[in-house]
């Protein structure tokens, strides 16, 4: 069964196409206003669907449940003499956790053959009637997925940056919970980028066996390089040497 389309925004710009074009210029930036609209709505509704799936909603509960404990911890060790200690690490575990517990299980969500799911419920046939293309849409919903992995880790862990600014008793302190949740938002985007993004290639690729496709990926490498004493020659261990670069730690 097809899905409602939020306020039916996939066919935003349909409706306003090209009314009256004055001129060929005039109607070039009203039909590219209109396939941006589209875009946006497509990506909107690939975030919904993505998180309403088992994965999804696993991927959501487990950030928040990360963000909660980390929470807490901060504000029982952030004190006037172990404040950047307690900070440094409390944040770093948390970009840690969330990256597994919370962008995870969102990436395999994502590689779970979403464009079958969109196919069977006539998802992208209703997309292509209201002037979102199939190729539109894949691309759509590869971008939605790196906001959304992006999204599980970057946003508890800046409120994290925004609670230690604020047990800061300096603002020197405030300033530095502050540039390192800057650091965590970096390494959120990139883990988003490249996490989402396997993972939507892998659902494409492999169908149904997209996860196992994304798992080999991700896991298999890690196991030989870690195995060679250098896990940084895998994705979990470059994302982890990146963390620890964009927060001024070591690794």
């Amino acid at each position: 069964m097809v899905q409602r389309m939020k306020g039916d925004s996939l066919n935003e710009g349909g409706s306003r196409n090209l009314e009256g074009s004055g001129s060929p210029d005039t109607g070039r930036a009203r039909a590219a206003a209109a396939m941006h609209r589209r875009m946006r709505a497509a990506v909107a509704l690939g975030r919904e669907r993505l998180g309403r799936t088992r994965g999804g909603r696993f991927g959501l509960f487990a950030a928040m449940g990360v963000a909660l404990g980390q929470g807490a911890l901060l504000a029982l060790l952030q004190d006037g003499t172990s404040a950047a200690p307690a900070l440094d690490g409390t944040l770093r575990s948390a970009a840690q956790w969330l990256a597994w517990m919370g962008a995870g299980p969102l990436a395999l969500a994502a590689a779970n053959d979403r464009p079958g799911a969109d196919r069977s419920e006539g998802i992208e046939v209703l997309a292509a009637s209201r002037g979102t293309y199939p190729a539109t849409f894949h691309a759509a919903q590869t971008l939605a997925a790196m906001q959304m992995v992006a999204l599980v880790i970057a946003a508890p862990v800046l409120l994290l940056a925004l609670l230690g600014a604020g047990l800061s008793s300096t603002p020197a302190g405030a300033m530095r919970a502050l540039g390192l949740g800057g650091g965590v938002l970096a390494f959120a985007v990139t883990t988003g980028i490249l996490l989402g993004g396997l993972a939507s290639i892998s659902g494409r690729i492999a169908g149904p066996r997209g996860r196992s496709l994304l798992a080999a990926i991700v896991l298999v490498p890690w196991i030989l390089a870690d195995l060679a004493g250098n896990a940084r020659w895998s994705i979990p261990g470059a994302l982890d040497a990146f963390l620890s670069l964009a927060t001024g730690g070591a690794s």
